[in-house]
């Protein structure tokens, strides 16, 4: 067995050998103290990790070993193997006792052979922060060789495998400078950590004393980079027992933590919030990507270890950017935040340049960062001692500024209470100077017996016509000379007494139940007070007392009475001024003819009689279709009830009231005359200025002319022709003017209807009305055209739909023949609903079930009185009362009504049938002229 080792160690050897042409020795002498070996180690990188312990005899591997080009002995951060090796060259004749050390303290792991050709034997040790601590050879903060050097040459063969930075930064030394070395690092370490963990204690005093939010961060921030600092610098190992996760993970883990703090501190150290916003969102950001390291490193610890250089270098840039920001804008704590962060940024550099491999590792690279750190820690606490001053400044300040501002009201209130007395007695005198002159009353009930104080006005006494005010009871002299009922006495008593000496509330719950006005009489004089009732509420938000004062608004109710009359009164001239004045002269007289015919009517007919009652419907109906179609609104709704109460007397005999037919006639009637009175006096419109005649003496006198201008002297006959002609100018209308005259009401009708304005054709081939003729036209259109509009012509959609045009079109044609005068109406609308009109007449009993009718006796069913198609009855039809008008107005002078369908064969049952009415007068109510 012995001789197989000999064997490999040779072989081994003879491989060294071949190398050592181009690897030379590093000399060690029995004076050793210090040997740097960062400088002559030869390296092989180990990418796919394929080689190991076994290999360390394999010529080839041990060819491929060469001098590194990087400026320093780091590979940085790979997940492959780095091997190195160095000939060591004992110059002594004696065995040198040496410890070779590693001074990456976050190594994962580190094999160290030793090997003397000589004698063929191998010293080998396994290190590092993941290796456990019963593996090692020996227990330190760093991974460290004891091993014994013999005279003549020897090869020491290195591996390092890590998820971090790999960095050899590989030292010889003999045990007694290995040992001073330590202790002086340890004294460093442990001096720099004091100082770092007695600042973050004292922040933490600080922190509980003032309970401000910077010293807080900045002792959690300190803490972390102490404990960063342990963990890098590997004095963990001294303090735990596993310590293998607090190592590389945990460094990082405390690095991030660092970074995040670093970005959180000027949030709060230097009010960003309200100053910078911009600056506040760029905190933000770095906090954010310091996150996602910690979330990498759960991932990979060589993605989060190099995502935190990352972050860590944005903190470090954001933190200097937020000091320079505040500082250029002379911001005093700012100026030592600035320094403190570039001292630690020039820390950090420095420890990522050595990780990076682009300086050496020394003592000063090496602790870079917490050297920096100690550094940024003493500035930062003069920053926080500096704002502290800026604080107490700013305290100090105010403090001044209030006791300056309390030493005025300190003046202010001595002056008050030095003329207190003064004020109390200039207001007294004024308040008592008010209660005596104000023209209002004003008086205070106290709770008890409701019974007024001292404090009143003067006014009150003149009010309410009595000399004594004070404690008398406010009801006996609110009610002794109102016109109020007992009820509202004792409403006011109720209210009052739950009021007062109760809660607030009470009072507001039931204020509305208080009479604001009232009427009182003294002697013959009527005065109206208006009273406002206010509750006097004492700190307990209770009722004390109850302030009433009292208005005399008898003057103004007046003037507002006139006001509303003249508001009424201009009401009513507008509505006269939309009608002409000879529209309007028409309306009255023949209004006024009805209303003088219905009062004669009740005056003379003292029983009950149908009939007569329908005339009397029939007339006021259509004085109501005359104003509502001129726009007299104000007079529409009189008539309306009075046709209300007419018809409630057709209905039931228990409703003939006489007394309130002749009080409605009489209330229509002083409203037209008021109508009148307006339309000649204020706007000055006479329609009497003509000359009236009856129709029957019109009549004679053309009679007596044409028989003059006929059988006459010839003298006499152009003289009878010209004064006919006259009369006939004076008395007879063009036909034309007329119908448009009444047919001009559909517009009305439509806006009402909410249907288009229909179109109106008339036909009168110079066809002139007598002035009889022109109201009986009047009197009876007015009732055709509101049938037409409201159940003939369709709405615009019904009529689109229907293939028509959205406007309705009327038709009416005049004919001139030897018996009388023939008028014919008819509009394009949906015509009669005969299977309508026979339902209800079989309904009302007007026919019989059995009973056989022609279509044409079914459509002289509409003449019957109270006979109506419409489901409701409204201002404008429904009554059932309009086409019996007609009938009757028309036969009245000797005239006939008749209607004609245009039925077509093809419709044996038609439901809606197109029709005219044809109106024949007698001939004497006409003239013809050329057309």
């Amino acid at each position: 067995m012995l001789r197989i080792t000999l064997l490999v160690l040779l072989s081994l050897w003879s491989s060294l050998s071949v190398a050592e042409a181009r690897q030379m020795p590093v000399k060690v002498s029995a004076d050793l103290r210090t040997v740097e070996l960062d400088r002559s180690l030869w390296f092989l990188e180990d990418k796919e990790n394929r080689y190991s312990a076994d290999h360390i005899q394999d010529t080839d591997f041990l060819k491929q070993f060469a001098p590194t080009s990087r400026r320093s002995a780091n590979f940085g951060f790979t997940t492959a193997a780095v091997w190195a090796r160095v000939p060591l060259l004992n110059t002594s004749n004696q065995t040198l006792d040496v410890i070779l050390t590693e001074a990456y303290a976050i190594t994962d792991a580190i094999d160290f052979w030793l090997i003397h050709p000589a004698t063929g034997t191998i010293e080998h040790a396994r290190m590092g922060d993941q290796i456990p601590f019963d593996k090692k050879r020996q227990f330190n903060r760093i991974p460290s060789f004891q091993a014994q050097l013999l005279p003549g040459e020897s090869w020491l063969l290195m591996r390092i495998q890590t998820q971090g930075s790999a960095i050899y930064n590989v030292t010889l030394f003999n045990e007694q400078t290995f040992y001073e070395t330590r202790t002086k690092e340890y004294v460093f370490l442990f001096s720099c950590l004091c100082i770092l963990t007695v600042m973050a204690f004292y922040n933490f005093f600080i922190w509980l004393q003032l309970r401000k939010l910077p010293y807080l961060v900045y002792f959690a921030f300190i803490l972390a980079m102490v404990i960063q600092s342990i963990a890098y610098s590997g004095l963990i190992v001294h303090g735990l027992d596993d310590y293998t996760g607090a190592m590389n993970r945990g460094y990082i883990f405390t690095a991030n933590l660092s970074a995040i703090l670093a970005c959180l501190f000027p949030l709060v150290f230097l009010s960003l919030r309200g100053r910078h916003p911009w600056l506040e969102r760029l905190c933000y950001l770095g906090i954010v990507l310091c996150l996602v390291s910690d979330a990498c490193l759960l991932h990979s610890y060589n993605l989060g270890a190099k995502t935190s250089v990352l972050g860590a270098t944005m903190a470090s840039v954001i933190t200097l950017t937020c000091g320079i920001v505040c500082s250029l804008k002379r911001y005093r704590p700012a100026y030592f935040f600035t320094l403190a962060w570039l001292a630690l940024i020039i820390g950090n550099v420095i420890r990522m340049a050595m990780a990076s491999g682009i300086i050496p590792a020394s003592f000063w690279s090496e602790w870079s960062v917490l050297i920096g750190s100690v550094i940024e820690v003493v500035l930062l606490s003069l920053a926080l001692a500096d704002k502290v001053r800026l604080t107490e400044k700013s305290a100090f300040a105010r403090i001044e500024k209030l006791n300056v501002d309390l030493h005025k009201e300190h003046e202010a209130v001595v002056h008050l209470n030095n003329n207190l007395e003064r004020m109390v007695e200039e207001q007294t005198r004024e308040i008592k100077s008010i209660l005596k002159h104000i023209q209002i009353g004003i008086m205070i009930v106290g709770r008890h017996g409701l019974t007024i104080t001292e404090t009143h006005s003067e006014s009150v006494k003149t009010l309410f016509h009595t000399d004594k005010v004070a404690s008398s009871s406010v009801l006996d002299l609110l009610f002794k000379h109102a016109q109020a009922t007992e009820e509202t006495r004792s409403v006011v008593q109720t209210v009052l007494e739950n009021s007062l000496d109760e809660s607030d509330l009470n009072f507001h719950s039931n204020s509305h139940l208080l009479p604001t006005e009232m009427n009182f009489r003294f002697g013959e004089e009527v005065r109206v007070l208006q009273l406002d009732w206010n509750p006097v509420i004492d700190r307990n938000a209770r009722v004390e007392k109850m302030l009433i004062s009292v208005k005399d608004v008898t003057a103004l109710k007046k003037l507002e009475a006139e006001a509303a009359e003249k508001s009424k009164e201009l009401e009513y001239i507008g509505e006269i001024l939309d009608v002409t004045p000879k529209q309007f002269g028409i309306f009255v007289n023949s209004a006024q003819r009805f209303l003088s015919d219905n009062k004669r009517l009740l005056r003379t007919n003292h029983r009950y009689d149908k009939e007569i009652l329908k005339i009397l419907f029939i007339n006021m109906h259509t004085i109501k279709g005359s104003a509502r179609a001129l726009g007299l609104s104000h007079l529409t709704p009189l008539m309306h009830d009075a046709e209300q109460r007419l018809a409630a007397s057709l209905s039931n005999i228990a409703n003939w009231n006489r007394d309130a037919l002749l009080d409605d006639c009489q209330k229509i009637q002083d409203l037209m005359d008021t109508y009148q009175d307006l339309n000649q006096v204020k706007l000055g419109r006479n329609v009497g200025d003509s000359l009236a005649l009856s129709h029957d003496l019109v009549e004679r006198i053309r009679n007596f002319l044409r028989v003059t201008e006929e059988e006459g002297v010839p003298m006499l006959k152009q003289k009878a022709r010209s004064l006919k002609e006259s009369i006939e100018e004076l008395t007879f209308v063009r036909a034309e003017t007329v119908f448009r005259e009444v047919l001009s009401n559909a517009e009305m009708l439509a806006r009402d209807l909410q249907k288009e304005s229909p179109l109106i054709t008339i036909e009168d081939r110079g066809i002139c009305l007598s002035s009889e003729a022109q109201e009986l036209i009047r009197n009876t259109f007015i009732h055709i055209i509101r049938n037409s509009m409201d159940h003939g012509i369709e709405s615009a959609a019904e009529r689109l739909a229907a293939g028509k045009s959205k406007e309705g079109h009327i038709f009416v044609q005049l004919d001139l023949k030897d018996d009388g005068l023939y008028i014919t109406y008819r509009d394009d609308g949906r015509g009669l609903n005969l299977r309508a009109i026979h339902q209800i007449a079989l309904d009302k009993g007007l026919i019989k079930a059995q009973q056989k009718n022609s279509l044409e006796e079914i459509a002289y069913l509409i003449f019957e009185p109270g006979f109506s198609t419409a489901q409701s009855v409204t201002d404008i039809s429904g009554r059932g009362v309009g086409m019996n008008a007609v009938k009757d107005y028309i036969e009245a002078k000797q005239g006939s009504t008749s209607i004609r369908l245009h039925t077509s064969d093809k419709v044996l049952h038609p439901e809606f049938v197109p029709f005219e009415f044809v109106i024949r007068l007698y001939h004497t109510m006409s003239i013809q002229k050329s057309a």
